[in-house]
């Protein structure tokens, strides 16, 4: 490949693959900690205690910090909130309508901010444009124009269509005139209180019978520092950074969360095809069909994942309400091993009894190069488990594993691999775009005008979603293999949490404070 090429293929992806995530991530740290913290105050038992960065403030559209967007959910209320069952739950919209390049916000009467004042058109039209330009969702509003209030409504103009697009409405929504301030007035359901702490929001409309009163908070400077700070007890619980293994000890437990991190097996299909003894298996539709087959991805869940992810059974993440039913990869689809053989028998190997490994008819041992980057504790026990299963039905697997990160993603960009274990994070519209072509997780990727297509209707309606699964297991150009769950570490005195892709704290109206006898 020429040097310019391979730079931009580089540049491209550079957003895209983060410790093997996907789409563009904020910082998950807050600045570097200051060389001598001073001590914290342990955390009351009976209290949740988070932490906070003040020089970050509260502003979601100002910074890259997810600490910053995981405390905002508790003060700014969202036009809409993606359930825990990745449902749409309506908020400060009352409805979405969208149809072709355009969609239609209409904002929920008799909502107000904290000092009484009605929330309007005009703060979600002003909520949403702040959101364009902002670190943490200017990645998902990629694909809006233009936003104007017509009517009592906020018009948003698509560049293409995209039925999904109220998935991508979990945007905080501030007043206009504050868009840009530090501590803007609050919509949700706390306030913030001079004395450090949170309190409750008396206007909210969403307040919950049982949430705390109030919510204290610890200063912070940087993830670690949060860490550390369950550990010695200044705070009581922390949302995982996606960049990082999730952390657990004796004093601490773990609640978890859908998400859309799509865990998935990247196929050389393109290359396969120039080579007669990996073109059956990853260079034909068919042969990738049956590679999906073969895989348990309910033990790559429960073993190589620690069940802190669950199987994918189709491109779509199965819980979205317009693919229910409607997808091909499921358990029951899996071949056992006498049925692996026999389709392996079927695309031309030969299988031989002494080793029980197939070959071609030249006398190659079908072998399969699978790539994984080993600094990852999970995905480095998934790929073992992985190869596990190929070389039970006989496929060969030699395992490369990469501990620098950097090394395997240039490999990976470069086409150096037969299959990887890669992770992309999509957004919530199912935005499949990486895997297209010049998408960064499209490297090696068999290309389909009719998956193609598929997709475009999908993109369209909605309903066309399950025609779209049905096309995407007909190629199967890449295998999906599960969906990471997000984690949230908190002191085990702490029960009843109910946390979602949209907001850790979706609800809190079962928070419970137990003793550690309980």
């Amino acid at each position: 490949m020429p040097f310019a090429k391979r730079a931009a293929a580089l540049a491209l992806a550079a957003c895209l693959f983060l410790t093997g995530c996907g789409a563009p991530a904020g910082d998950d740290s807050a600045p570097a900690p200051s060389p001598t913290p001073s001590p914290a105050a342990p955390a009351p038992a009976d209290r949740l205690v988070l932490g906070y960065t003040p020089g970050d403030g509260f502003n979601p559209f100002l910074t890259g910090s997810t600490l910053v967007r995981q405390n905002a959910g508790l003060l700014y209320e969202k036009l809409v909130e993606i359930g825990p069952d990745m449902s749409i739950v309506y908020r400060l919209a009352s409805s979405i309508d969208v149809l072709d390049l355009q969609a239609v916000i209409h904002i929920r009467g008799g909502a107000t901010f904290a000092d009484g004042t009605p929330v309007t058109a005009e703060d979600a039209a002003a909520s949403i444009e702040a959101a364009r330009t902002s670190p943490l969702y200017s990645g998902q509003l990629a694909n809006v124009t233009s936003v104007e209030v017509s009517d009592g409504a906020v018009v948003v103009t698509l560049a293409r269509p995209d039925s999904l697009f109220s998935y991508l409405c979990d945007i905080p929504v501030l007043k206009a005139s504050e868009v840009a301030a530090a501590m803007p007035t609050s919509s949700g359901r706390y306030v913030y209180s001079e004395g450090g702490v949170l309190v409750e929001n008396p206007r909210c409309l969403f307040a919950e019978d049982g949430q705390p009163a109030e919510i204290g908070l610890a200063e912070v400077g940087s993830y670690n520092e949060m860490v550390s700070g369950l550990t010695v007890g200044s705070l009581n619980l922390y949302q995982t950074s996606e960049l990082n293994d999730s952390p657990s000890g004796v004093a601490s437990d773990l609640s978890y969360y859908r998400t859309n991190n799509l865990i998935f097996l990247g196929v050389n299909g393109a290359a396969a095809q120039d080579n007669a003894m990996l073109a059956p298996l990853l260079g034909t539709a068919a042969g990738r069909g049956l590679l999906s087959q073969i895989i348990d991805r309910r033990v790559l869940a429960e073993k190589g994942y620690y069940s802190r992810a669950y199987p994918a059974t189709g491109a779509i993440n199965s819980f979205y309400p317009c693919v229910l039913a409607q997808q091909v990869i499921l358990p029951e689809a899996q071949h056992t091993e006498a049925e692996a053989r026999a389709a392996l028998a079927a695309l031309g190997y030969t299988e031989n009894p002494m080793d029980g490994f197939f070959y071609t008819a030249d006398g190659q041992k079908l072998t399969v190069r699978l790539l994984v980057y080993s600094g990852n504790t999970y995905k480095r026990y998934a790929a073992s488990l992985l190869a596990d299963q190929l070389e039970t039905v006989g496929i060969a697997v030699t395992l490369e594993q990469a501990d620098d990160f950097e090394v395997f993603r240039e490999k990976v960009l470069l086409g150096d691999f037969d299959l990887y274990i890669g992770e992309v994070k999509l957004y919530n519209n199912m935005d499949m775009s990486p895997f297209m072509e010049g998408g960064g997780a499209s490297a090696g990727i068999v290309q389909s005008e009719a998956l193609s297509a598929a997709y475009d209707a999908f993109r369209s309606n909605m309903s066309a979603a399950g025609a779209y699964e049905a096309a995407f297991a007909a190629e199967m150009p890449f295998v999906p293999l599960l969906w990471r769950n997000g984690t949230v570490v908190h002191t085990r005195s702490i029960r009843g949490l109910t946390s979602s892709i949209s907001n850790v704290f979706y609800s809190l109206g079962q928070l419970q404070f137990v003793s550690a006898d309980s």
